[in-house]
């Protein structure tokens, strides 16, 4: 009796709820209003670990913070924290360039896909790429006090069945057979075109037969890749839809000669990808890589106009400036509002942007000898020129510990001052981005001095010493100034007045055009 009473109160129920002031009852519901604006929040070098693998700290571990200072033990803390931000803030897509691990552990995946998974149950679409640290990494391994244990990798197939809810498998991905990249449409009207640009199959590893384990930082985008992208492009731009791209790696300079001071960081041949891009209507793309809070313009005047493309790098959650990013699109994705957002403090650390910036500033040194490392061999080919400009060779250091100590000896200051600022954004902003300048040039005087006292005799005229010395900082700072000079005034493409550009790093409303069908 009870059941049949539930059922016969249920029936009514419905009967009532499905009245119209209409006999028709075919009339389907009006649909939904299309949005005037989305809000999208980017996130990007979370650089999770997952903590099973730090089993003990000890020299092992401090041996590799010390030259990468991030909030790895605090990782899994710092994402759950930039969740609930995304969470409060409802925005309509998440995306992720790149760099989810400390070094593509499996352990550390499965732990970003199950934080993901708070934003994917609230129904807020997040898209991820891969980043150099990702996939097949011989860098992951388990912390045990002074000694380290291979942990387990993360192949390409693992990587886009983990993440087949973060882009790889939606109903209109399309895959690119010689990559982990793809496209896919998360808004309506708005194709993102997500790029692989890793390098994880030259990855070198001692059980393999190399040498040493080494993870590749540089990246590309294979000539494969470009060919399937641009017949994905032009086929959504012919669709009449807009189309953005997403990479790892930088898709244009960040600084006057960042493509060769600091080449891994920016997509090799940027201006062939860069102009690719222009010409097939894509004037947007989102990276991440060296933890810059940074936009970019590359111009290039073509058929009696200029074209740009815009990149906008978004900084590390788990080094400084400990940052994310909300912005604001219109409903035809010209126009891009974007905003700076801060990591605060966490449960277990109260002023996280104080810490990191104390961590990364007081470990230039250790950051300075992983870069000479990886620069070395250009060393030694300017070594080889040398003498054709009538300088002894002995005037560069021998090894890479030696070059990393004089320099560190005399420019150690302004050097990590360049660096903490260039990375927090709108360096020309800076109050004290001038004065570095000239304390670089200061303090690449004085290592001349030093080095040409090494060679010369003891009797030398202290005028001839200083003549020498400041022909060889001039002869330095023709290549190192206009870099530097861009860089602290946040200026691209310096050299040319008619292509440079100066934009606010964090916060912008920055505009592309329709695309053209």
């Amino acid at each position: 009796m009870k059941k049949f009473f539930l059922t016969a109160v249920a029936c009514i129920c419905i009967a009532l709820t499905s009245c119209t002031d209409n006999d028709d009852n075919t009339s389907e519901p009006s649909p939904e209003e299309p949005k005037s604006e989305y809000n999208i929040f980017v996130m990007s070098d979370i650089h999770v670990m997952a903590p099973e693998l730090l089993v003990e700290k000890g020299t092992a571990y401090e041996n590799y913070v010390k030259t990468d200072p991030k909030l790895l033990a605090e990782s899994g803390e710092v994402m759950g924290t930039v969740v609930d931000v995304v969470l409060e803030k409802k925005p309509d897509l998440v995306l992720i360039p790149g760099d989810l691990t400390k070094d593509g552990e499996l352990l550390s995946h499965q732990l970003v896909v199950s934080i993901l998974e708070r934003i994917r149950t609230a129904g807020i679409p997040t898209i991820v790429i891969p980043g150099n640290h990702d996939i097949d990494n011989p860098e992951g391994v388990y912390y045990m006090g002074d000694q380290t244990q291979p942990a387990a990798r993360t192949s390409t197939e693992q990587f886009a069945k983990l993440y087949a809810n973060y882009g790889y498998a939606r109903p209109e991905t399309v895959r690119d057979p010689a990559s982990l990249s793809f496209t896919c449409e998360p808004l309506d009207g708005l194709v993102l075109l997500c790029l692989d640009s890793n390098l994880y199959e030259e990855n070198l590893f001692v059980e393999r037969g190399d040498s040493t384990n080494r993870n590749q930082t540089a990246g590309r985008i294979r000539e494969a890749t470009l060919q399937w992208m641009w017949q994905q492009v032009d086929a959504a731009h012919a669709a009449g839809k807009q189309v953005v791209a997403m990479m790892h790696h930088n898709a244009v300079e960040h600084y006057d000669g960042q493509a060769t001071m600091q080449a891994p960081y920016v997509v090799r041949d940027y201006k062939k990808v860069a102009e690719g891009m222009m010409q097939h209507g894509i004037h947007l793309v989102i990276t991440g890589h060296q933890h810059l809070q940074d936009i970019a313009q590359y111009r290039k005047v073509t058929e009696a106009k200029t074209d740009s493309l815009i990149d906008i790098s978004t900084g590390a959650t788990v080094s400084y400036p400990n940052v994310w990013r909300t912005i604001t699109v219109n409903r035809d994705f010209t126009q891009w509002n974007v905003s700076t957002g801060y990591i605060k403090s966490i449960p277990s650390i109260a002023d996280v942007q104080q810490e990191c910036y104390k961590r990364s500033s007081s470990n230039i040194a250790d950051g300075l000898a992983w870069h000479i490392n990886e620069y070395w061999p250009a060393v030694e080919t300017y070594r080889k020129l040398l003498p054709e400009l009538g300088i002894s060779p002995s005037l560069l250091p021998a090894t890479p510990q030696e070059m990393g100590e004089l320099l560190m000896e005399y420019l150690s200051t302004p050097f990590t001052e360049a660096y903490m600022i260039h990375n927090a954004g709108n360096e020309n902003a800076n109050p004290r981005s001038q004065a570095v300048i000239t304390e670089f040039e200061e303090g690449v005087k004085n290592l001349c001095l030093r080095q040409v006292r090494k060679i010369v005799d003891e009797d030398t005229d202290e005028e001839d010493l200083d003549e020498t010395a400041d022909f060889l900082k001039e002869m330095l700072m023709r290549y190192v100034k206009p870099s530097l000079t861009s860089m602290l005034t946040d200026t691209n493409q310096a050299s040319n007045a008619a292509l440079s550009s100066q934009t606010n790093d964090l916060h912008a409303v920055l505009t592309i055009p329709q695309p053209a069908q």
